[in-house]
Order: C-alpha cells, then sequence, then structure tokens
C-alpha cells in the first residue's frame, strides 16, 4: 500500500485495505476532508465503504468537505449537515437536494450523523462527541489538556464571512 500524503504533510500510511476490512462493521465512522474530498478525486472504493459501513455504525463523523463524501455516498440524504464554508457553495450545488445543508453552524448533529464546518470546528465538534460517548468530566479532562477553548454549535462566524446568510 501507498503511504498518503495529506495536504497538512503528515504522511499516513495504511496498515488493511478496504478489502482486508469488509467483513468487519465499525462502531464510529470519522470522513475527514480537506482540498482532496471533491468528486472525481476520491476513490470509489472509499464511497462504497462508507455505503456499508454507515448503517449499521453507531456514529458516523465529518470533517470539513469529508461531508461532501458523505453526501455522494447517499448518507446525508434526509438529514441536516453542515460543511466547509469556503466550499459550501458548489457543494450545495452538486449534491442532493434531499440534504438539508444548515449554512451558519459549526457543527450539526443529527441522529448519530455528526458533521463539522471547517478543521478547527472539527475539534470543537470532538469534544461535544467525547462528552456524548465518554461523560463530561473525561471529555473536559482531555479538552483542558488539550488547551481547546470549545465553541458551541451556533458560534459559527463564517456563514457571514463567505456571504451565506
Amino acid at each position: 500500500m501507498d503511504p498518503i500524503t495529506p495536504s497538512g504533510g503528515a504522511r499516513v500510511l495504511p496498515s488493511k485495505t478496504f478489502a482486508e476490512v469488509e467483513s468487519k462493521q465499525y462502531d464510529i465512522i470519522l470522513v475527514p476532508g480537506g482540498p482532496g474530498a471533491r468528486p472525481n478525486v476520491i476513490s470509489p472504493s472509499v464511497y462504497e465503504f462508507v455505503r456499508k459501513q454507515a448503517p449499521q455504525a453507531k456514529y458516523v463523523l465529518s470533517v470539513c468537505t469529508g461531508s461532501w463524501i458523505l453526501a455522494d455516498a447517499g448518507v446525508l440524504d434526509g438529514k441536516r449537515a453542515t460543511s466547509n464554508k469556503a466550499a459550501f457553495r458548489d457543494l450545495v450545488a452538486s449534491t442532493s437536494k434531499a440534504i438539508q445543508w444548515v449554512p451558519k453552524a459549526r457543527w450539526v448533529v443529527d441522529g448519530k450523523i455528526w458533521t463539522a464546518s471547517g478543521v478547527t470546528a472539527g475539534a470543537d465538534m470532538g469534544y461535544a462527541f467525547m462528552t456524548e460517548v465518554t461523560g463530561n468530566a473525561f471529555a473536559t479532562r482531555v479538552k483542558n489538556t488539550v488547551e481547546l477553548h470549545a465553541s458551541g454549535p451556533e458560534d459559527d462566524e463564517y456563514a457571514e464571512v463567505w456571504g451565506l446568510v
């Protein structure tokens, strides 16, 4: 397997292929975004994995334009969701009309689907998610250790910056 070099630079070396894990069901699916998370760039095997895993996963999360992958995989149909504000117009124009895109939100929770707008909103959503699954005491200890100043889901100045509201 070839290493993956994200735009941030840190190389990731996959340890399994989708074929090697197709018989497993994961509780939590996290789909990251970024410049490479656009239609016609993502491998069809990613969409297939997401489509197979999402229905039985306990939680499905995305950060930034990872929601575009969830949308194109059909996971967000009938759901409320958000995404990176710089890509928001293109994303809304090219995805299913069955998705209720929320322009002003740092993150959106719709049932087991959690979507964050940008990378730093992903940290805020991560804290809220950790609180949900581990409880407030542990999540707060982690938040304080990493010195996260967490914002709430509606604390989104970027919808105005990008002229979405």
